[in-house]
């Protein structure tokens, strides 16, 4: 089954997005008993955010995106807000609560930026409440994830599906195309360039896609192969060095 992501006004069936929306159907359809987490990883860029946010409007997952200094108070306040209910005002007492509510809930808890709850013991809170309510949780991480949940026996057992989110392919550089350069018949050869030269991360080329409509604008064209982009330098290079001689 194919699914699909909005973004702004259009629905694009992204591969990461299909990736994402299959592994949270199995964890909601698993057999009764077995281990409810999941882990989604992957390299920064690759969309596993857009897969996450489409969950959370098709399946009616709650998706809660981490921050760095957050703790366990305050990931259960955020949580328990999304529930609808008033935080109690101790952490075990929230715990609970939150526990109970997800248990009645029902629906899907997607755990995003998961690395930062490494941090101040927040990845064994996950666990108690993946424990606590039968909840499957989705954890999204980074490319290192799942060897940091290792350190985690407890944690680690508890995973029913690892799943690696994949580099764009050129079907999702046409679809991306269709919305940051609109209008603009985008070749294919150009949108092999645009995929090779970002290696596939969706983050990247869509900045590069938008600069394309922006030079066929320029230029008065509704198309743009690569001959026709030329020696057009890109405006996202590496990072530039240190400027010398300015103090």
């Amino acid at each position: 089954m194919t699914q699909t992501l909005e973004i702004g006004n259009s629905v694009q069936p992204l591969t990461n997005v299909a990736t994402m929306a299959a592994l949270v159907t199995e964890l909601q359809n698993r057999t009764f008993g077995m281990p409810g987490l999941g882990v989604f990883y992957g390299y920064p860029g690759y969309g596993k955010t857009f897969g996450a946010i489409f969950c959370a409007s098709a399946f009616d997952v709650i998706h809660i995106s981490m921050q760095g200094d957050w703790t366990k108070k305050t990931f259960l306040e955020r949580l328990l807000n999304e529930l609808g209910v008033a935080p109690k005002r101790v952490v075990p007492d929230m715990v609970l609560q939150a526990c109970e509510e997800l248990a009645l809930d029902g629906r899907t808890l997607i755990v995003d930026e998961a690395d930062y709850a490494f941090r101040r013991g927040v990845i064994e809170l996950i666990r108690d409440l993946h424990d606590g309510s039968d909840t499957p949780v989705v954890m999204i991480g980074m490319e290192e994830f799942p060897q940091m949940l290792r350190k985690y026996e407890l944690i680690d057992s508890r995973v029913m599906s690892w799943v690696a989110a994949q580099p764009a392919t050129l079907k999702d550089a046409g679809l991306l195309a269709s919305v940051y350069a609109e209008g603009v018949d985008v070749s294919e050869d150009l949108l092999d360039a645009i995929l090779d030269r970002n290696t596939g991360n969706v983050r990247r080329m869509v900045t590069d896609l938008a600069q394309v409509k922006g030079e066929a604008n320029k230029l008065g064209q509704t198309s743009m192969t690569l001959q026709d982009w030329g020696g057009i330098e890109f405006r996202r290079k590496d990072a530039p060095s240190p400027r010398r001689g300015l103090k």
